[in-house]
C-alpha cells in the first residue's frame, strides 16, 4: 500500500505542475510569431506530458476504485473527502475528454476553467483527506 501511495502522489505531482505549466504558458507566455501572437513553442510539449500523466493516472484511479475505497468506505469520518476526491478525479475525465472533442470557444473555455479549477484544488483535498486520517488512526490508539 506504502508504493501505491507514493506512486499516487508522483503521478498527481506531475499532473499538476505540467497542468499548471500549460495554462500559464498558454495564458501568460504567447509569443511574438509571423502573423501576430502565437502560441508558446513549449505549450504543445507540455500539454502531451500532462495527457500522458492522466492516462497513467486513469489506470491508478482504476485500481485505487477496486482496491483503496471498498476497503474503506465503511469508515464514516473520511468517507465524505473519499466521495469528494473520486468526484473530482471523476470530473476530471470527462472534462479532459470534453476538452478533446468541444470546438465552441466560450463552451470550452468554461469547461477549460472548471477543469483547472477541480485539477488545481484536488491536492490540496487529498492532503486533507490524509491527514484527517492520520489524525483518526492517532485517536483511535
Amino acid at each position: 500500500m506504502q508504493k501505491l501511495k507514493i506512486w499516487l502522489y508522483i503521478i498527481i505531482t506531475l499532473l499538476w505542475i505540467s497542468g499548471l505549466t500549460f495554462f500559464i504558458l498558454k495564458t501568460w507566455f504567447q509569443v511574438p510569431g509571423e502573423f501576430g501572437i502565437t502560441t508558446n513553442p513549449y505549450q504543445y510539449t507540455s500539454l502531451q506530458v500532462h495527457g500522458f500523466f492522466a492516462l497513467i493516472m486513469m489506470v491508478t484511479f482504476g485500481y485505487v476504485l477496486g482496491t483503496h475505497v471498498p476497503k474503506v468506505f465503511k469508515l464514516k469520518p473520511t468517507r465524505v473527502l473519499g466521495v469528494l476526491l473520486v468526484a473530482i478525479v471523476s470530473f476530471q475525465i470527462i472534462t479532459a475528454y470534453l476538452l478533446y472533442y468541444i470546438v465552441e470557444d466560450f463552451t470550452r473555455d468554461v469547461i477549460e476553467y472548471l477543469h483547472l479549477g477541480a485539477g488545481i484544488s484536488l491536492p490540496f483535498i487529498l492532503i486533507f483527506h490524509i491527514y484527517r486520517n492520520k489524525l483518526i488512526k492517532e485517536k483511535d490508539k
